[in-house]
């Protein structure tokens, strides 16, 4: 177990929202999902060519052989 000094914004915030029994319990979610959720990759900002196409996104024949 340790002490964390939390911004008055933040203390408030969780007060109001969860109450005062619930601090602890509402930080720890908080860490947890931070640390241990699943990272996606994004694609953001490549380029169209490099993104790999699906055959239902494709309209007819010809650009499936693209």
């Amino acid at each position: 177990r340790t002490t964390v000094e939390l911004n008055d914004a933040v203390y408030k915030r969780i007060v109001n929202e969860y109450g005062k029994r619930n601090i602890s319990k509402t930080i720890n979610e908080l860490l947890f999902g931070y640390f241990f959720r699943k990272k996606k990759k994004d694609m953001f900002g490549i380029d169209p060519w490099l993104k790999k196409v699906g055959m239902k996104d494709l309209r007819d024949e010809y650009e499936r052989n693209i």
